[in-house]
């Protein structure tokens, strides 16, 4: 601890000021450069009463807000557990230890007993108790809100925060010790003690937070629902998860043997937030297009007034082209329905899921580019024999921690991902079987019922499908950009030859999924036609047996099928070449790189250290890649799967107002000044 003062009093961070005590910092780093420059090396004892102990504070504080909102609501009935009391025991120890730590202080420097010759402590002793100080109340806050919070077990950020606490106090702790077996003395014996009482605090809270607090509630759904009970780690390990696969390891599992979902994730609740979201979204695609059509009307009635005064001869000859014109109107009447909705309502209520599981694709994706950068450093450590050894460690140890980050992140985002895609399949299936019940008859006549089947099944599977990988969107092309700017920095300019034979496969891939829309098109075509045929099999069965007309109906079925087999097989074949060609493309890319750097230059040297660090982030470059093309054949897909859907989900419903109920008539069935049409714009068939 006198080396800390020594060092501080030398830079003059004696000072009360936060921001002198940042640069006494930097300066202390500057000074202490030659503790890493040694066999046995060591932080400065300053960084790690600073910077180390602002690190996991700066968190708690920036996850506190979050906590605290809860304190705003009305709490729910939870009672005190013993593990909750032990949680604020050991807080309350941790804020005497601080506040003893700022009283010794105090005492030393203004005490009766102080000598005022002598130099005064550095600020960083007052600065850090009061800190800790606040901190720990802060923490006894956020633990009464994870108390209050309903079905809450433990808190992520808490446990975080204590892990982060230990790693950066693990450094002070083998230095104090270290000091103290050297000298066989020890400097300081009260701040000494107080540090490792502190150390032990932090350990025994750290053990705590990884134990849930289950409350009565909690306890009883965890009956049928393990997760509710889950702490953070095992939802990070997916520990929970373990009966049910030990279960279906022992004998197939069974309905009885799945668990019940969480209220967020019930059919109920997720069709309740779609169709609210749904219902706004719809009523701006309908104002849009009412403004649209508006404009339309108004403009084909001035191209009619300017039409006034034209010769009869012109207006015969414009009487051959009126069955075009009808044609054109009826193909132009197809389209006219609102659009453009369904991407934004799925977007806005999920909006929760896809934030955070972008959050783990980010994470995930810097993490991976860690990787080789770690390798080259590791390289250049078996090049030079002149590092100590404790940095081929070091080197080694950050490469296994990268790669379990990277792992433990990734689970969660394809977990995330899953989750979103069942979500949004849910609330289709939902919202077209509802639809379907109260949809109008002209809006009726437009979708058959194997069209609404497919609607079901085959549409919302492919939104499932697409928002597994939606995040590859933004990450596939984050991923190539960085990949080729870590590749510059590796091999130059050499790295545009490469970047060239990528872009060379961009018609080509533009090519393949403008032919594979087309044929997505005419596959739904077939498919809703024989779905069609099928229904209609099934509902006539009885007399399909009793005129023997089995085969007749069979042949059409299978005809059609036949011809949707041949555009699949189509589509199959264009989805083979795309991935072919883009499985090629880091191997292609890669040889064209390296090639043309050690043809450019004869000082172009493809050296362990270039060409290991190159090859993985060319394996980085390969996923993104190969990925693409599969994207984008899933996005064509939904994208059809999308108009129908926003057709038959933007139609009208039927008018329950039309229908009204009167107890005081007689007769069974009455009219009175009735209209009767078989659709809305056509001359009516009946009237009374």
């Amino acid at each position: 601890m006198n080396s800390c003062q020594s060092v501080l009093s030398l830079t003059s961070c004696h000072s009360s000021s936060l921001p002198h005590s940042l640069v006494c910092v930097c300066v202390c780093v500057c000074q202490n450069a030659s503790y890493l420059q040694r066999p046995d090396p060591d932080l400065p004892i300053c960084v790690e009463q600073t910077v180390l102990v602002w690190i996991p504070l700066a968190f708690l504080w920036l996850c506190a807000p979050w906590h605290f909102t809860t304190l705003c609501k009305k709490p729910a009935k939870a009672p005190l557990s013993k593990l909750y009391i032990c949680k604020q025991v050991v807080a309350g120890l941790l804020l005497l230890t601080a506040v003893a730590e700022l009283a010794l202080t105090l005492g030393e420097d203004h005490g009766p007993s102080s000598d005022s010759t002598a130099q005064k402590h550095p600020a960083v002793l007052y600065t850090n108790p009061v800190l800790f100080a606040v901190s720990w109340i802060v923490v006894m806050l956020c633990q009464e809100c994870v108390r209050r919070r309903p079905r809450s077990v433990d808190s992520g950020s808490l446990f975080v925060f204590w892990l982060l606490q230990l790693l950066c106090a693990v450094f002070q702790f083998q230095t104090l010790l270290r000091a103290a077996l050297n000298k066989e003395e020890i400097d300081d014996v009260p701040r000494f003690c107080l540090f490792y009482i502190n150390y032990g605090l932090q350990l025994i809270a750290l053990v705590l937070s990884a134990f849930a607090d289950v409350s009565p509630e909690v306890k009883r759904i965890s009956k049928t629902n393990p997760e509710a009970k889950a702490t953070f780690l095992s939802r990070i390990t997916f520990n929970w998860f373990n009966s049910m696969v030990i279960k279906g390891f022992k004998r197939p599992l069974v309905q009885e043997d799945m668990w019940d979902l969480n209220e967020k994730d019930s059919t109920q609740t997720i069709c309740q937030e779609f169709e609210d979201v749904m219902a706004k979204e719809l009523k701006k695609a309908r104002s849009i297009l009412q403004k649209q059509q508006n404009k339309r009307k108004n403009k084909n009635d001035h191209q009619n007034g300017l039409a006034k005064g034209v010769s009869q001869d012109v207006l015969v000859m414009e009487e051959t082209g009126k069955k075009k014109e009808k044609k054109k109107k009826k193909k132009d009447s197809e389209t006219d329905y609102p659009n453009s909705w369904l991407v934004p309502t799925i977007a806005k209520t999920f909006k929760g899921v896809l934030l955070e599981s972008a959050l783990y694709k980010l994470t995930e994706d810097l993490l991976a580019f860690a990787s080789p950068q770690l390798l080259k450093l590791m390289i250049s450590f078996t090049q030079d024999k002149t590092s100590h050894v404790w940095t081929g460690y070091l080197y080694a140890v950050l490469l296994l921690v990268v790669a379990f980050l990277q792992l433990v992140v990734l689970q969660q985002y394809f977990q995330r991902c899953f989750i979103l895609g069942m979500k949004v399949r849910t609330a289709l299936m939902a919202a077209v079987y509802k639809k379907a019940l109260v949809v109008s008859n002209d809006s009726r006549k437009e979708s058959t019922a194997g069209e609404i089947v497919n609607l079901m099944s085959a549409d919302a599977q492919r939104f499932n499908n697409v928002t597994n990988f939606i995040h590859l969107l933004w990450s596939c092309p984050l991923q190539i950009a960085l990949s080729i700017a870590f590749l510059w920095i590796e091999l130059g300019p050499s790295v545009l030859a490469g970047l060239l034979s990528m872009v060379l496969m961009v018609p080509i891939n533009g090519w393949l999924a403008t032919k594979s829309r087309g044929f997505q098109v005419e596959n739904m075509k077939f498919k809703d036609k024989r779905m069609k045929i099928v229904n209609d099999i099934l509902n006539g069965i009885k007399v399909l047996k009793y005129y023997a007309w089995e085969s007749s109906f069979e042949a059409q079925v299978q005809e059609i099928r036949e011809k949707e087999l041949k555009v699949m097989r189509k589509f199959a074949y264009l989805s083979s070449v795309s991935t072919f060609i883009f499985s090629c493309a880091p191997a292609i890319v890669s040889l064209v790189t390296f090639a043309v750097f050690v043809s450019v230059s004869p000082n172009n040297i493809l050296d362990a250290e270039k060409a290991f660090t190159s090859i993985s982030l060319f394996n980085i470059l390969r996923f993104p890649l190969a990925m693409l093309p599969q994207l984008i054949s899933i996005i064509v897909q939904t994208t059809v799967s999308k108009k129908r859907l926003e057709k038959f989900l933007s139609g009208d419903d039927l008018d329950t107002m039309a229908v009204t109920r009167d107890d005081s008539h007689t007769a069974a069935v009455s009219m009175t000044d009735g209209t009767y049409a078989w659709e809305r714009d056509t001359e009516p068939v009946l009237k009374k």
